[in-house]
């Protein structure tokens, strides 16, 4: 990922970055050390020339201290040679991972110049024995790596010992975490075309999976962030610098440094801080952008969120980033505002003459054009700017306050939002129950109007058996003369029906008297011719008798 030419140092910017270093120190450590590489007892790999500091710029310096320099430079080619001799045999009895780390030492020393023999001295000091070299030296680390950052060979292994990230058990974590299944897996598959697009290991499928499972394992490890796309592009330049296992270790512990990853929890309380510090520090350090912005409703999360959440990779050279990831690394967030403040204030002319959506569009796409020939020049402006952590903490205290108001302000609103739902839902239950009682009185003015239809009809019965009720009573008034004329001529019709039938009953007896006479007569001929019968038939019977 790194070429042998981009690990190479420029003397003269080398030079130029530390004029305010005292060379007389150098010298005396430099003798110092000379004189210690001449005792018996061989020097152990990497301990070699501390550089507390760095030459000066000054050519009158350099003129009258030549003579000593050659001199000590030639009793240093035979420390050299034996250094060379006894680093060839500590190389072949170390572990691996030191391996590793003498043999991009070596890498880095091979490209280097001589002057820049001395910085390879002070890095592979800082390499070999981070530990007990920072207790002592942490600010010239930091000097080193805001003058000319870690040298790209040594990168990833001194990004690793500035967060301390080497925990074998971190890395087995990761292993296992890799075997199970993480919720964000189609997100983080779906983000990384989009990540790092034009760059070429990002582009195949090696770096494209190794960005992925750290994504993944990550989403696994730190369940209340999960995962979003800041983080891929957090993971992308770890990656360009180390294997993946250690990429994600120091991931991890960036994220806990400085809270960084509380900026990737949902609720993105410490992001919404660092950017209101972030809009104070700019009116601190550039009130006519701010008024500008604020004139122009230009806030922060507009432009910068993006900046935050990706540690400046979303659209910044490799290079640059890789120069804030040292600083970060080394000396906190605070580059961060640096690094924005100094853009803002290089482009301040032609943010002044934008405005409202081209001052976005000129933030999010143009800012790092004013940069474009030199991004060293940007660290150093950065550099220059001076924050107090005081002023950061106010910023954090007048956050946290203003947050605390809108939060007793949001509970509130909310407690209204509840009663005001609880009233929506009671108004609701009175609607449908009017709509219910409008229904029953439709159902009630449907049932009235019935009733009304029929008292109505009701009455008109009424009236009808009143006329008929009248009648009758007119007809009852007329019937008794009616009835007792009727019965009259009917009982004399009946009379004389009766005196007709009397006469024809007396008739009839008459009659019947007659029949029974006629019927007497005939039972005394039926008698008689009874008798004749039997005397015929007596006298038959005598007859047969005589004939037989």
């Amino acid at each position: 990922m790194s070429t042998n030419a981009d690990s190479k140092f420029s003397l003269d910017e080398t030079k130029s970055q530390t004029s305010s270093i005292d060379t007389n120190a150098t010298e005396r450590e430099l003798t110092e050390q000379t004189k210690e590489s001449k005792k018996p007892k061989g020097r152990r790999r990497g301990q070699t020339i501390t550089l507390n500091s760095r030459p000066a710029d000054d050519d009158d310096t350099h003129d009258t201290d030549d003579t000593e320099e050659e001199e000590e430079e030639e009793d240093d080619e035979d420390d050299d040679k034996r250094d060379e001799e006894q680093e060839e045999d500590d190389f072949k009895e170390a572990p691996e991972s030191h391996r590793s780390t003498v043999s991009s030492l070596h890498s880095f020393v091979s490209s280097a110049s001589n002057y820049d023999l001395l910085l390879a001295q002070f890095w592979s000091k800082v390499v070999s024995d981070y530990n007990g070299f920072a207790k002592s030296n942490q600010k010239a680390i930091i000097q080193h790596i805001q003058r000319g950052g870690i040298p790209p060979t040594l990168r990833g292994m001194v990004w690793q010992l500035l967060v301390k990230s080497k925990d074998s058990g971190l890395e087995e974590k990761y292993l296992e975490l890799l075997k199970n299944e993480s919720v964000y897996e189609k997100a983080i598959w779906r983000d990384i075309p989009r990540t790092f697009a034009d760059q070429d290991y990002f582009s195949r499928k090696e770096g494209q999976d190794a960005l992925f499972n750290v994504a993944k394992a990550y989403s696994l490890y730190d369940t209340q962030v999960g995962y979003c796309h800041g983080i891929a592009f957090v993971a992308g330049p770890l990656l360009l610098n180390m294997p993946e296992e250690e990429a994600f270790c120091v991931l991890v512990k960036l994220m806990q440094r400085d809270a960084l990853r509380e900026h990737y929890t949902p609720q993105g309380t410490l992001l919404s801080q660092r950017l209101y510090q972030l809009q104070g520090l700019v009116g601190d350090h550039l009130p006519h952008i701010q008024r500008h912005f604020e004139a122009h409703n230009v806030d922060p999360a507009a432009y910068a969120s993006n900046w935050f959440l990706s540690l400046f990779a979303y659209k910044f050279p490799l290079d640059l980033v890789y120069r804030i990831y040292d600083l970060l690394l080394a000396d906190g967030i605070e580059i961060l505002f640096k690094v924005v403040l100094a853009l803002l204030e290089k482009n301040q002319a032609t943010l002044l003459s934008l405005e409202s959506d081209r001052i976005t569009h000129f933030l999010r796409n143009d800012i790092l054009s004013a940069y474009r020939s030199s991004t060293n020049q940007l660290i150093r402006d950065a550099h220059q700017i001076q924050l107090a952590p005081k002023r950061l903490l106010a910023l954090a205290k007048q956050f946290q306050a203003n947050a605390a108001k809108a939060n007793t302000e949001l509970e509130a609103m909310t407690a209204l939002k509840r009663q005001n739902k609880a009233l929506g839902e009671t108004v609701k239950r009175l609607e449908t129950k009017l709509a219910e009682l409008n229904k029953e009185h439709d159902k009630v003015a449907q049932e009235l109007i019935q009733s009304k239809m029929e008292v109505a009809r009701i009455h008109d019965e009424n009236d009808a058996l009143r006329q008929q009720s009248f009648d009758l009573k007119r007809a009852l008034e007329l019937l008794p003369n009616e009835v007792e004329t009727r019965v009259r001529e009917e009982m004399e019709v009946l009379s004389t029906k009766n005196a007709a039938l009397v006469q024809r009953n007396v008739a009839l007896e008459d009659q019947l008297g007659y029949m029974e006479n006629l019927v007497i007569e005939m039972k005394v001929k039926y008698a008689e011719s009874e008798n004749e019968r039997e005397t015929l038939q007596r006298r038959l019977s005598d007859l047969k008798k005589l004939v037989g």
